[in-house]
C-alpha cells in the first residue's frame, strides 16, 4: 500500500472522532499511523486521561517530539513534509499538536476550534518528521 492510501486510512479512521484521551487523540492518531507506515516502534504503553499521557512522555523524554526522535524516525523541515509525513504544530506543553500531512498545505489534526479530529491549513509549524 502506498503512502497516500495508508493517509486517506489514517484519515477516515480518526477525522469527526471527537477527542478523548487514549482512545481518539493526536498521540494515538500518530502512534497508529507510523505503525501503518510500515515503521516498527515500541510506544511502551498507553494512557487514558492527561495525567496519564503526561507519566507516558516522562518515560519517553519528556515531550511527544522525543517520542517519535527516539523511535528513530528522521526530523525533516516542516516545508519539507509531503502527504503521509508528521507535523508537529503550536500546542499546550508538555503535550504539544501533532498531525498528519495531507499535502496542499493541510493536516489532520485535533484543534481546539474543531469538534474532532479535523483537516486544517496551520499557518505554523514547529517541526516534521520523514515516514
Amino acid at each position: 500500500m502506498d503512502r497516500v492510501s495508508i493517509t486517506q486510512k489514517t484519515l477516515e479512521k480518526f477525522v469527526g472522532r471527537s477527542f478523548e484521551f487514549g482512545k481518539y487523540d493526536c498521540g494515538l492518531m500518530v502512534v497508529s499511523h507510523i505503525k501503518a507506515m510500515g515503521w516498527k516502534i515500541r510506544t511502551g504503553g498507553t494512557w487514558s486521561t492527561a495525567v496519564g499521557l503526561q507519566r507516558f512522555l516522562r518515560r519517553h523524554g519528556g515531550t511527544g517530539a522525543a517520542c517519535i526522535d527516539g523511535w528513530g524516525i528522521p526530523r525533516i523541515t516542516p516545508a519539507m513534509s509531503i502527504v503521509g509525513d508528521v507535523v508537529e504544530l503550536p500546542g499546550e506543553p508538555p503535550f504539544g499538536a501533532f498531525g498528519i500531512c495531507l499535502g496542499n498545505g493541510r493536516v489532520l489534526a485535533y484543534h481546539e476550534d474543531v469538534e474532532g479530529a479535523a483537516v486544517i491549513q496551520p499557518t505554523e509549524y514547529v517541526t516534521a518528521w520523514r515516514l
